[in-house]
């Protein structure tokens, strides 16, 4: 017997190759006339050398590819077997490597042929051995020792048990009864065997009972054969009819073990050494159980009483053991039933005897009542594991969907998650809270709960509570509620974001469901409450500098709870007596108008009252909103509503002239600003009841956007339109009457657009303050013409005011309500602004064709360089796009040359996007843009496009985002796109194909999602190359994944059940027909296909994951389609390999897999063009491909079917950047984590490598063995 030799090294460290053995790198070595012991002394040599931190990087490479070549030895288990034996005496490295080598032979050899039947059965008996004598008792040997031998054990059972190895089940029963080393062993190899979903049937009939299989299969076992390697398993194999299974046999040993234990614990002079043996068995148990209580048959549960036995590992003063069992508790929690009875039978021990006691008791344990105590890390850690599993009993068990008796331990289930509620941290609280949400819309237990004469209201104090504890006040008490909180959470922001979430999503919807229970009791309750907080004022401390309550005190924080707990009772109880026949909520005509009379008796209070601090007016008034059910009911109130809004919308600080001093304070801004915000939400909510007063509000915000007044500015100005337009075109009036009313408040502002001159790039120049800021620069005294600099900001202000006035109402019409309702207001909407569609069309483009001319270069080489950064960002901006937090950089004054530069160039920057928003929204007017003007898609691609050379890479984003995605989407007749689109997808693949070729000969900076985030982190420096290089790769990969969402929605499954879909408020239409011209036009089909094949192998995984689930999807209408077959075997199947082979791609390489698994298989009946891309590619021979091929089609199961896949491909499969040099050799777990650093050698340049390169060689001989 020969094998290759290992590369042999020398080196000045300890480690030399035996001359004897060794005679270069292509010599042989004969196993007869060596000695197997100087092998495994440079083994053990080798070892040392790669585990030796003062090594030299050579040596350690040559070690490790030392120890690598044994692995292919045929007596590589022999030596393993030695290396792994205690009774050698090896350092834990030696052992642990002999393992590897068993595994290495079991996991890779076992059916290639290079053993025979006997040698296996040699390997396997070494194993148990192993097992029996070759490692060190229960507390002495290392864990992951330990694991690798019940792992090695595992793997052999998993390829011969139960056909071949049928006594292996007796074999295991033996071990465990033996001693406590050996039973902890085969507690690790059933939890791994556990763990393999594909024997999970056969294990089935070992872990459960005879009695149950007998139960569950009346007409015995099914039993079926597998072939190796096929995918298909044995499905049932169990012939012992008195078999008592290991789940009873475990619950009996855990049982035993926490007994014992504890009896320890209580004698005098306790054994500690007996008490961590059995502390031992016992985690090991639980973690066996964890693996197998999600799957194993339902009633063998029950058989075996565990769950009794798990409440009872809650009381154990072990934090190990009680997570362990409240792990298992989980499994069995978590688990769904097919019948009520099932149910019944699992959780009798919970619902109808003691075990709800014991979790009672559990809790008290950890945290007894009426005593704070405050918990460590472990505790807490425990404590919310211990609220998860509660909460989802209480979710899937008890408020199931035909739930109809009540569990006899339901009151005190209610006791326990009320307790649990009721904890002082607010993570606590929002995992029990899934109960009550899920109660209170199960009619059966929400019922019961209202049957409680005190439970609802003690929810809304406990809910009102938190309240008001929900966010940490600015005086930093330091109270359990934040103690908790700094153990959650890195960050206040997280936690701010976090608070919001459960105040929103959960709190106020509990609130609101609480209300309907009991409307009258629940408002009378809240009334009470209520009127204390309108009396209440700030005490000073709660003040800033300048006299304003600050929103982080406590007591804006309490105030502000109160409003919402209003607020929530207001809108629930307008949701109720909107909607009579309301399931969750019982109101009788009598009752539904005392509450509409208290509600108004409450909106008249609160129209009273008056707060001197901004703050607070600002919080009263959005309170008001929550009146807009009721004020559609009973609108007596809505005009003094009106009223006082409208004195918010206008209020401002005693001798304060908006047009002399626009910047108001931002509390007094804020305020007039959600007065606007809030008379908006009216309008588009209670339209047909403002219309009918139309013409009063009409002429009320007329008087107060009269410029000679000076009451509002020019933001307040256009919102406050915006809401005459929202009642009006959300009104049901018909649309002749519409159309007059829209006409007086959009012609104007049109006619105003239209005054506005962009014939040429030299008028765009002078009018926008170009020439005269380059006229300051040369003449070098910086004088400030005070009256042409106003006139040029006046003029730019101008356009601003006029683009985004008409971008908010664009918006506002075409953001559909529902998809049932998108077409119809889409027609009205287009009908409404059909004869401004021209005028606006063409300001825009001639506004875009401008500002992409100013960043032509040719333009500036006769301007002065000081402004030539009006077109490039500052790096303060540039961090921003990384997502670097900077601060601003201070302009001394607007009226200076930096000032100037400064306020143009984010001026230049708002009008581009204003104008790409605005040419964005036109599509979804329908049919009336693409008509509006003749030849509108060859205008549209002149304008956008004749400057492409100097669109930068943000704007390309920007462009394809906002404006080609809804332009392609929305268009009627897809041949319109037949002019623009091939040059367009042409281009832009060639520029990204470009730019990622420079930047993998640079080198790529965030190659991995953990890398971006510490570039977030970092202190870069901003002003470096690195800062530069960064920046332009991010703003790379943003437009690659751009362009990647310009192409999903049109080839993905975007178009659901009804024809249209609505996404943020954005129309798409079928694109069915529009799918398939752009396959069937070959002068869009081919720089499509390309740009697939491109974007699969670019190194961002974002998009290749996308684009490649993209292309899975795509796949049957390109193989339907006979000429594009032989792209899709060959060019898109090569990228896919491609991308594969890239490392970069780690995190894509199983949708990867899935997309050549879906080519081969699909592809492979009808063409043979896949079995040549691999022969080809992978310098595979016939006979490998025809046994791979076979084999795939033998299996039946998609999962099977890409584990072919991959198992075949593994050995040109890349490995990411962060394994290049780490091997690891223990599985992570619970209780130990360790990693062996070694060395892996990048696969080098082949075919399957993407790089800009003619001289490509292939990956010879990558599969021979």
């Amino acid at each position: 017997m020969s094998i290759p030799a290992a590369t042999g090294f020398s080196d000045n460290e300890s480690f030399s190759v035996n001359s004897e053995n060794y005679n270069g790198n292509n010599t042989t070595y004969d196993a007869h006339e060596s000695n197997d012991f100087d092998i495994l002394t440079q083994i053990i040599q080798a070892l040392d050398i790669i585990y030796n931190p003062l090594t030299t990087n050579e040596s350690r490479i040559k070690a490790q590819e030392y120890c690598d070549s044994i692995k292919d030895h045929p007596l590589s288990p022999i030596y393993g077997r030695y290396l792994a034996h205690s009774e050698n005496n090896l350092s834990p490295m030696s052992r642990h490597f002999g393992l590897h080598l068993l595994e290495n032979a079991v996991k890779f050899k076992w059916n290639d042929g290079t053993y025979n039947n006997e040698e296996k059965h040699q390997i396997k008996q070494a194993i148990i051995e192993l097992i029996e004598r070759g490692i060190q008792d229960i507390l002495t040997e290392q864990l992951f020792i330990k694991e690798k031998v019940a792992k090695l054990f595992a793997e052999v059972a998993n390829k011969e048990w139960p056909l071949i190895w049928n006594d292996m089940d007796k074999l295991l029963q033996r071990l465990y009864s033996e001693s406590p080393t050996t039973q902890e062993i085969v507690l690790f190899i059933c939890r791994y065997l556990a763990e393999e979903t594909e024997i999970r049937d056969s294990l089935q009939c070992v872990i459960v009972s005879s009695n149950i299989l007998r139960i569950q299969y009346p007409d015995g076992l099914k039993k079926e054969s597998r072939r190796e390697d096929s995918g298909n398993v044995t499905i049932m194999f169990g012939d012992d009819p008195n078999n008592e299974g290991w789940l009873i046999r475990w619950t009996r040993s855990l049982e035993q073990t926490v007994g014992e234990c504890q009896n320890q614990k209580r004698l005098p002079n306790p054994n500690m050494q007996i008490i961590l043996v059995q502390e031992k068995l016992t985690i090991a148990i639980l973690n066996t159980l964890a693996a197998t209580l999600d799957w194993v048959l339902i009633r063998s549960i029950a058989e075996s009483n565990i769950i009794f036995i798990l409440c009872n590992c809650l009381l154990i003063d072990c934090y190990e053991i009680r997570m362990e069992a409240i792990e298992c508790l989980a499994k069995i929690f978590s688990r769904n039933f097919q019948g009520a009875e099932d149910r019944a039978i699992v959780f009798e021990p919970l619902f109808e005897k003691e075990c709800m006691d014991l979790l009672y008791n559990a809790y008290n344990k950890i945290q007894p009542a009426g005593k704070e105590v405050l918990l460590k890390d472990d505790e807490y850690t425990y404590l919310k594991r211990f609220t998860e599993t509660i909460t989802d009993l209480g979710v899937r068990h008890i408020c199931f969907k035909n739930i109809s008796v009540m569990p006899k331990q339901f009151p005190k289930y209610l006791e326990l998650i009320y307790i649990i509620s009721k904890h002082s941290s607010n993570m606590i609280t929002s995992i029990s809270i899934e109960f009550w949400h899920a109660a209170m819309k199960n009619n059966f237990i929400s019922k019961i709960i209202n049957e409680q004469e005190r439970l609802p209201i003690m929810l809304l104090e406990l809910f009102t509570e938190r309240l008001s504890i929900l966010f940490q006040p600015s005086e930093h008490i330091e109270t359990p509620t934040s103690y908790y909180m700094n153990l959650d959470f890195d960050s206040q922001n997280d936690y701010r974001i976090f608070g919001q979430i459960l105040r929103s999503t959960k709190v106020i919807e509990i609130i609101k469901s609480v209300t309907i229970m009991r409307p009258i009791e629940v408002f009378k309750w809240m009334i009470d409450r209520i009127q204390i907080t309108f009396n209440v004022r700030p005490n000073i401390e709660s003040l800033d500098v300048d006299g304003v309550l600050k929103i982080d005190s406590g007591f804006y924080i309490k105030f502000d709870a109160e409003m919402i707990l209003m607020e929530s009772v207001v809108i629930g109880l307008g949701k109720l007596i909107k909607n009579v026949d309301n399931e969750n909520g019982n109101i009788n005509d009598e009752d539904r108008k005392q509450i509409l009379n208290e509600m108004n008796n409450l909106l008249q209070m609160l129209l009273e009252i008056t707060y001197e601090d901004v703050l607070m007016t600002h919080r009263y008034l959005t309170a008001l909103e929550a009146f807009e059910d009721i004020l559609q009911i009973d609108s007596r109130l809505l005009f003094q509503v009106l009223q006082k809004m409208f004195t918010f919308v206008t209020f401002c600080p005693s001798g304060h002239v908006v047009s002399k001093n626009p910047l108001l304070p931002f509390p007094i801004k804020r305020l007039r600003f959600g007065a606007i915000t809030t008379l908006i939400k009216f309008g588009v909510a209670m339209p047909d009841n403002l219309i009918n007063i139309y013409s009063d509000i009409y002429n009320y915000i007329n008087g107060i956007i009269d410029k000679d007044k000076h009451l509002v500015t020019g933001k307040e100005k256009s919102s406050l339109l915006e809401f005459l337009i929202s009642i009006v075109y959300f009104s049901k009036i018909p649309l002749e009457q519409k159309k007059p009313l829209f006409d007086s408040i959009v012609c104007p502002i049109i006619n105003n657009l239209q005054k506005i001159n962009v014939n040429s790039i030299q008028e765009f120049l002078d009018n926008t303050g170009f020439s005269f800021l380059i006229k300051m620069v040369n003449e070098k005294d910086g004088t400030y013409a005070y009256s042409e600099g106003e006139r040029i900001s006046k003029l730019n202000r101008n356009i601003t005011w006029l683009l985004t006035t008409i971008l908010s109402w664009l918006k506002r019409t075409t953001e559909y309500p529902s998809k049932e309702e998108s077409n119809t207001v889409m027609i009205e909407a287009s009908n409404l602004w059909q004869q401004y569609i021209p005028s606006i069309l063409t300001i825009t483009l001639s506004f875009i064709r401008m500002l992409h001319q100013v960043w032509n270069t040719e333009i500036w080489r006769e301007f002065p360089i000081e402004i030539h950064s009006i077109i490039s960002l500052s790096n303060e901006d540039k961090a921003k796009i990384i997502g670097m937090s900077q601060k601003s950089t201070m302009i001394e004054s607007q009226h200076s040359v930096d000032g100037m530069i400064d306020s143009l160039r984010k001026w230049l920057s708002s009008t581009r996007i204003d104008c790409y928003y605005i040419l964005g929204r036109l599509p979804l007017l329908g049919s009336n843009f693409y008509t509006a003007l003749p030849n509108v898609n060859e205008l549209l691609a002149q304008s956008l496009f004749e400057n492409a050379e100097w669109i930068n890479n943000i704007h390309w984003k920007f462009l394809l985002n906002i404006v080609i995605k809804p332009y392609i989407l929305n268009c009627p007749t897809p041949s319109i796109h037949s002019s623009f689109l091939p040059q367009l997808l042409k281009y832009i693949d060639e520029k990204l194909s470009k730019e990622w070729n420079a930047l993998v000969i640079k080198g790529v900076q965030i190659s991995t999602m953990e890398e971006a985030i510490t570039l977030e982190q970092s202190l870069l420096e901003i002003n470096s190359d690195e800062f530069e290089e960064i920046f332009n790769e991010k703003v790379l990969r943003d437009l690659t994944r751009a362009y990647v969402d310009l192409l999903e929605p049109i080839f993905g499954n975007s178009v659901k059940k009804g024809g249209k879909i609505t996404n943020k408020g954005v129309a798409v239409n079928e694109n069915n027909e529009l799918k398939e011209y752009m396959l069937d036009y070959m002068p869009i089909t081919e720089p499509f296909l390309m740009s697939l094949c491109h974007l699969i192998t670019y190194k961002d995984s974002v998009s290749c994951i996308r684009i490649t689930r993209l292309c899975a999807k795509l796949l049957p209408s390109l193989i339907k389609q006979e000429g594009l077959r032989e792209f899709v075997g060959k060019e898109l199947l090569t990228s896919a390999l491609q991308a594969l082979h890239d490392g970069y791609h780690k995190e894509a390489h199983p949708s990867i897999i899935s997309l050549i698994t879906d080519i081969y298989i699909d592809l492979r009946p009808i063409s043979s063009v896949p079995f040549e891309t691999f022969a080809n590619l992978l310098n595979m021979d016939y006979g490998k491909l025809q046994k791979f091929e076979v084999d795939l089609s033998q299996a039946t199961e998609s999962k099977t079917r890409k584990s072919i896949v991959k198992k075949f491909l593994e050995r040109i499969t890349g490995v990411s950047k962060g394994e290049w040099f780490k091997i690891n050799t223990t599985e992570q777990n619970k209780s130990s984590k360790k990693t062996f650093v070694g060395n892996y050698t990048k696969p080098q340049i082949g075919i399957l490598d993407v790089v800009n390169d003619s001289g490509q060689v292939g990956l010879d001989n990558l599969f021979d063995e």
